[in-house]
């Protein structure tokens, strides 16, 4: 019934409704004209509409408000009643569902998963058109979490609204602004700082460098060289990342600025252009771009590593110095493209400017130092020249680059900015001055280049140190490095210095998807470990005759199998995975050290855990418009089916709002806004 029908029950028209059931079943009746008055007053009952008798006094101001609130109540109580309703419908819709699940067994349910995730929100359109917006909240200061979830949220397809990208814009620019030209970091013995060349808005390649070396910590730092920027069709989301990360952990995290994070060149070569396609113009979304423009003015131009590794984006040349590139105002720069640096090509000038081209010559000179960290490239040939074919910067060669070390006490430099086949390369010769890293494979989908990311080691770090293995985090002991190409090998993809170890690791467009899916089987693995650590532990127990704690990797493989129902040829490739790196080969597994490795974050979830599957496969039915949220309502409707069907098992889902408070913050927030994130 909607509020016309309620408006005639109350004048006495007859209408649909004489009366509704509210709250516990009390019956509410809607007066008529010849029944009593709604009101506790003695104002006349309303005329009805079709008397022709003139229409009575208004009753007094006081009685008039009390008639007024007596039908918003009415009409509240109906309303709310109507929800009840609606809410009971879903529930009973979704115990059928959930019914069908259970009956169907647990292959049709990790079938359902699997489709589920193969479909990101978005990929009913081409190439992920119109973007999607995740519901979720994105408070500052960030937290580990809230970083990863942002992660998880644009690896699924989903971008963070408009709101969010600009306060975590702001704080990145405020944060940024703080720090000097010139980055200084010591890495800690026994860890390694991985050093990450051009991305060029290819987010699969940075989510393949952090499959393969972890997120960063402390004991894991980054450095980011540059070129974050354009050509790839991910930007938006690269950029996103690094400033999360970087906001997160400014002691560990370091972005260098690139020849693409200047406006004159992301403006022409495709980041413009993304941002307002991500977040429309009209709809405030030139503020987006306006906001990464500014934030990317003030990253610093380098970081210096150990004391005598440089880390910069473009290169060198014959006069600039590390003092100079310390002190320089980075954020006035801005690139001349129009000056082929010294060609002789005349140029057209207006005669009101001819009386400051001594000031801006002079003040090109300045800067040229920052010209030539952005955009420099080495050259075979001794000294330095224009360079034609990029229109701005210069070519150096190997006198320049060894004048610089010596001038600034330094020795070697890491850079970027040039796309090459193994995506690294010395220039000079191995180990001599000047390496080059590049990050985004298959560049730009027009080439087939490998990428690469470089691994430096504390101050007297040797190759054979753990933290500069060359495997993936997940890889088993003992396993054998990836073979380099015969041009690798003649390259040198390894060096060690006074220092610091160095490594470089390459990789192709095809490791991708592998390391993607084989992380996928090893979190099926560990949510499997989780649901059933009491059948594990009970098995390991009746196996360890001897109550010693420990059991023959054989019969641990043979009875976690048993549990868990794994495919034998599925869980030796996992046992790194499953028993961590340090336990180094032993023939022997401290069971209870396994089973304690493996813990939810949120320990009051754990009664939930067995039936998470089912949960998600619910949230995933009631959000018809795959926009990776459902309502509050919904989200409690799909618990009380839960409740429903498992029953005393499932007793925490009897009350949703607990639910989401042991979620966390950001989901109690999301259910005071009306919706919950459902990824």
């Amino acid at each position: 019934a909607d509020r016309h029908t309620i408006r005639k029950a109350m004048r006495g028209q007859p209408g649909e409704l004489d009366s509704y059931r509210g709250e516990g079943g009390t019956v509410y009746p809607f007066y008529t004209a010849n029944e009593q008055s709604f009101d506790d007053d003695d104002t006349p009952p309303p005329t009805p509409m079709w008397s022709n008798l003139p229409p009575p006094a208004p009753p007094e101001t006081a009685s008039r408000w009390k008639a007024v609130r007596k039908q918003i109540s009415v009409a509240g109580r109906f309303w709310s009643a109507g929800q009840d309703r609606a809410e009971e419908a879903a529930v009973s819709a979704l115990s059928e569902l959930l019914q069908g699940l259970v009956a169907q067994g647990a292959l049709s349910l990790e079938r359902r998963l699997v489709e589920h995730r193969d479909t990101p929100p978005g990929a009913v359109w081409p190439h992920g058109w119109p973007p999607r917006y995740t519901q979720r909240v994105l408070q500052l200061p960030l937290t580990e979490a809230s970083v990863l979830d942002l992660v998880a949220d644009l690896s699924a397809g989903a971008l963070p609204p408009l709101q969010y990208v600009a306060g975590l814009l702001h704080a990145a620019k405020a944060s940024l602004a703080q720090l000097p030209n010139v980055l200084r970091h010591d890495v800690p013995t026994g860890c390694a700082v991985t050093v990450v060349g051009d991305l060029h808005g290819q987010f699969g390649d940075l989510l393949h460098v952090l499959r393969s070396r972890g997120f960063p910590s402390p004991a894991r730092p980054f450095v980011f060289n540059g070129d974050f920027v354009d050509r790839g069709p991910a930007s938006v989301e690269v950029a996103l990342t690094l400033f999360a990360f970087q906001l997160l952990l400014p002691n560990s995290v370091f972005l260098n600025r690139g020849n693409h994070e200047e406006r004159s060149v992301h403006a022409l070569y495709g980041f413009q252009r993304e941002c307002n396609a991500k977040y429309a113009p009209d709809a405030g979304g030139a503020a987006a771009y306006e906001l990464f423009s500014e934030a990317f003015e003030h990253l610093p131009l380098a970081t210096l590593l150990n004391g005598k590794v440089l880390v910069l984006h473009g290169g060198v040349d014959d006069e600039m110095t590390l003092e100079q590139l310390e002190r320089l105002p980075r954020k006035e720069y801005a690139v001349n493209q129009a000056n082929l640096l010294g060609t002789g090509r005349p140029g057209l000038v207006h005669p009101h400017m001819r009386a400051r081209l001594a000031e801006i010559a002079a003040r090109e000179k300045e800067l040229r130092p920052i010209n030539s960290a952005l955009w420099n490239d080495p050259c075979a040939e001794p000294g330095v020249y224009p360079n034609r074919y990029r229109g701005t910067g210069l070519l150096f060669g190997a006198d320049v680059a060894a004048g610089f070390l010596e001038r600034s006490g330094l020795g070697l430099i890491l850079r970027s900015h040039e796309q090459v086949p193994e995506g690294f390369h010395w220039p000079y010769g191995p180990g001599r001055h000047l390496a080059t890293v590049f990050s985004a494979s298959n560049y730009a989908g027009k080439t087939l280049n490998k990428g690469a990311y470089a691994l430096l080691g504390a101050t007297g770090s040797r190759l054979s140190d753990p933290a500069l293995s060359p495997l993936p985090l997940d890889a088993a002991p003992g396993a054998a490095a990836p073979a380099a190409s015969p041009a690798a090998e003649e390259e040198g993809a390894t060096a060690e210095h006074p220092f610091g170890g160095l490594r470089f690791v390459s990789f192709d467009a095809e490791e991708l998807p592998r390391l993607r899916v084989s992380q996928r089987r090893h979190q099926l693995v560990a949510s499997a470990v989780l649901a059933q650590r009491d059948e594990l532990l009970a098995a390991y127990q009746a196996a360890d005759r001897g109550a010693t704690g420990e059991l023959p990797v054989d019969v641990w493989e043979e009875e976690t199998r048993r549990v868990l129902r794994t495919p034998p040829m599925l869980l030796p490739p996992m046992r790194c995975f499953l028993l961590g790196r340090d336990w180094g080969g032993s023939p022997t597994v401290r069971y209870q050290a396994f089973l304690g490795r493996f813990r939810l974050a949120v320990p009051q979830l754990a009664p939930l855990l067995p039936y998470r599957d089912y949960l998600v496969l619910l949230l995933a039915n009631l959000d018809a418009k795959r926009s990776g949220a459902v309502s509050s309502r919904q989200f409690a409707a799909a618990c009380k089916a839960l409740h429903s069907q498992f029953g005393a098992a499932a007793a925490l889902c009897a009350k949703p709002e607990e639910v989401l408070a042991a979620m966390g913050m950001a989901a109690g927030r999301g259910s005071r806004e009306g919706s919950v994130a459902t990824r």
